[in-house]
């Protein structure tokens, strides 16, 4: 059986590894000092392996087929599912796609993130994939998820998905909760550009309880091996009682010299403003620096330290990896830092 599945169906492997030596602590709100003592842990950063392929159906028409895994590579863990996984058809007309899905607005953010495969901590999704604490979901995948992606014109593409809720909740201020996402990017040389919305319906299946986020980047590398970036979102949670937004950005630059890339990026997370008016100190921000050697195409040693800083009243912390895995609830106000020295493969 599987014979007659390869030869009917062109079918690839590939996958990444990345661990890294890692020491996190974190400071509580009131003095300063330790909240969460500096702990070593070897992190896993986001690791996994897939499975694609493509069968030729004649006249320009294709289908196509993703199974994806993370792995946990730091505890030798089984495949959990949980990354890109869909069945579609390509064609002159563009892609269908229908499966676990990233957000374009995942995409956008990892498009410009400097650290290996947006992975680990020190990302900038901890201060635009939240508003206070909650995530809303723009940094993340979606399951049951429908996506058109149309034909590149001239470096331009655009792409419409719709996430279904499943289930249709009962009892008071219940509803089903769904998703939809439009958005477009360019993507020709030097240059890249996205611009991305995102709506989110009943959110935990609770009747007026709506998100929307806007959200814009940009890529641009120059000659001189200097990689610019920025990202900017813009975010809105609504409910029966009031509402919730702030704006979020990043900004970052990384400069090549041969086999070696230096990197610092910088994120911030706006005041919170409510029905009542601006929330004070409820600021988040993060700043990461990232060193990377390419031992060959496929293998990269990389190196970061990242500093991620609350304001009194606000609670961020590390999107992927956060300090509070290790014991520790942080407050409001606790700030955090990770230092780690890592290698990726890529197969």
């Amino acid at each position: 059986a599987s014979s007659a599945a390869f030869a009917q169906t062109n079918v690839t492997i590939y996958g990444v590894m990345d661990v890294g030596q890692a020491f996190v602590k974190g400071s509580t709100a009131t003095n300063g000092t330790e909240g969460q003592p500096t702990v070593g842990r070897l992190d896993n950063n986001n690791s996994y392996i897939g499975f694609k392929g493509v069968e030729d159906l004649g006249n320009g028409l294709k289908a196509i087929f993703q199974y994806e895994s993370n792995v946990a590579a730091d505890t030798a863990g089984g495949m959990a599912g949980g990354r890109d996984t869909y069945l579609g058809l390509t064609g002159g007309f563009g892609t269908v796609v229908a499966g676990t899905l990233t957000h374009p607005l995942r995409a956008m953010g990892a498009k410009v993130d400097l650290m290996p495969g947006a992975a680990g901590f020190g990302t900038m999704f901890s201060v635009t994939g939240k508003i206070g604490s909650v995530q809303t979901g723009a940094d993340n995948r979606a399951t049951n998820a429908i996506a058109y992606v149309s034909p590149s014109f001239g470096g331009f593409t655009g792409t419409v998905a719709y996430v279904n809720g499943e289930q249709q909740q009962v009892g008071a201020n219940r509803a089903e909760s769904r998703a939809y996402q439009i958005a477009g990017q360019y993507d020709n040389g030097p240059l890249y550009v996205g611009v991305g919305y995102h709506a989110a319906k009943n959110i935990n299946s609770v009747d007026s309880d709506d998100a929307r986020i806007y959200r814009v980047a940009a890529v641009y590398t120059l000659p001189t091996q200097t990689k610019l970036t920025a990202l900017y979102d813009n975010t809105k949670v609504e409910n029966l009682g009031g509402f919730d937004k702030r704006n979020a950005f990043s900004l970052g630059v990384a400069q090549g010299f041969g086999k070696n890339t230096v990197g610092l990026q910088y994120g911030q997370s706006g005041k919170i403003k409510d029905e009542t008016g601006s929330l004070n100190n409820t600021k988040t921000s993060i700043v990461s620096a990232i060193y990377t050697y390419d031992l060959s195409k496929r293998t990269v040693v990389h190196a970061r330290i990242s500093k991620l800083t609350n304001q009194s009243a606000a609670t961020g912390n590390f999107y992927v990896n956060p300090v509070d895995a290790n014991g520790v609830t942080p407050s409001a106000g606790s700030d955090f830092t990770g230092y780690m020295v890592g290698i990726r493969h890529s197969f």
